[in-house]
């Protein structure tokens, strides 16, 4: 027995999969909805979401029959690519202002949102073992993203940090400060001193 590769929500009118879409994740109901036969009445619109039996409802008004398994199996694989989606559209967002100065910070913060957003996701879904596979190399990616983020950004600091030490031993020198006082404060600055 081969396994289906496509729902039979795929073999829908293009139209129609795009109003139960908006179903499914928008919780818009359709303007032409067959009230008379729901247990739902039309003073719900806009305040109830519709549940799957309404939407099987729907497609059957449509002539378009569909089972609530197809439907409920397409719905779960949907709303799992729009958390991604949103996922996606916060990481741009934040990406989005982003400066050679705060990039790395920038960087981090959206590795963050989206390793948040899959380990929700994690929680929430019964996954496979594929699944969870798939689920841990992606959150393992971003951590990846995560911590070259924070070496750039030590490395950054670093830097900056010894550039201010040569100009602040200069600055001793040219004072008369003894080699002595001056080792002491760049170990301070460089973060070895233990005080």
């Amino acid at each position: 027995m081969t396994r289906r590769t496509h729902s039979t929500i795929d073999t829908l009118p293009a139209e129609l999969r795009d109003i139960i879409t908006r179903m499914v994740v928008d919780a818009d109901w359709p303007k032409d909805f067959p009230w008379e036969k729901s247990d739902i009445s039309s003073e719900q619109y806009g305040k109830a979401k519709p549940r799957y039996v309404d939407i099987v409802l729907y497609c059957i008004f449509r002539n378009n029959p569909v089972s609530l398994s197809s439907l409920g199996r397409w719905a779960k694989g949907l709303l799992v690519f729009e958390r991604m989606r949103t996922a996606a559209g916060l990481a741009k967002q934040i990406m989005a202002d982003v400066k050679d100065e705060n990039a790395s910070a920038a960087q981090k913060a959206a590795a963050e949102i989206i390793t948040a957003q899959i380990i929700d996701l994690a929680a929430r879904e019964d996954l496979k073992p594929k699944d969870i596979s798939m689920i841990a190399g992606a959150v393992r990616d971003c951590a990846g993203v995560a911590i070259k983020a924070d070496q750039y950004i030590r490395q950054q600091l670093s830097a900056k940090v010894k550039a201010a030490s040569g100009t602040i031993k200069e600055t001793l020198t040219a004072a008369g400060v003894t080699k002595i006082v001056q080792k002491q404060i760049d170990e301070i600055l460089m973060g070895i001193s233990k005080t």
